[in-house]
């Protein structure tokens, strides 16, 4: 299979991944009326933004680790890196602020709310897209199977 053939998949499937976790985090963010019974207290232990980063950051090390990456792809990585502390940062923040606005009042306002919100999380996976297939053009075969194995988004990933 061609390069880009691969590349192409492979940010295909990122980006896959990226809309289910959008899916996943759409309720908390939108109406929690859902499942929790109108209360965010469960997902307190998930939303604390020090743990997120600091979750983020053990998994971009162990990543890292276990790409034993080269001299020639450290400014990928970093670039790489950089956006995925960015974006777990970003919606740790998001969560926190979360805590403290009002809820919206009604249907509409609260799918205004969950439409903006998506359109940020497109944002951000666009950004992380791009990221990632610069760090993956650098990356040798053995290493690409390393980080389609290891790299996870959503709340099983980055941040």
């Amino acid at each position: 299979m061609k390069t880009w053939i691969k590349t192409s998949l492979a940010a295909a499937l990122a980006a896959t991944a990226g809309l289910g976790a959008s899916a996943v985090f759409a309720a908390p963010w939108g109406d929690c009326d859902g499942s929790r019974g109108g209360s965010m207290h469960g997902m307190k232990h998930h939303m604390d933004p020090e743990a997120m980063s600091e979750r983020a950051t053990e998994r971009l090390a162990s990543l890292q680790a276990a790409l034993a990456l080269k001299p020639d792809q450290a400014g990928a990585w970093e670039q790489f890196k950089g956006v995925m502390q960015a974006k777990a940062r970003k919606v740790a923040e998001h969560m926190q602020a979360m805590r403290t606005q009002d809820r919206p009042k009604t249907a509409l306002e609260r799918m205004e709310r969950m439409e903006t919100f998506g359109k940020e999380r497109m944002e951000s996976m666009q950004e992380m897209r791009k990221a990632t297939e610069a760090l993956y053009s650098k990356l040798d075969d053995a290493q690409k199977q390393t980080f389609d194995s290891q790299f996870r988004m959503g709340r099983e990933g980055m941040g």
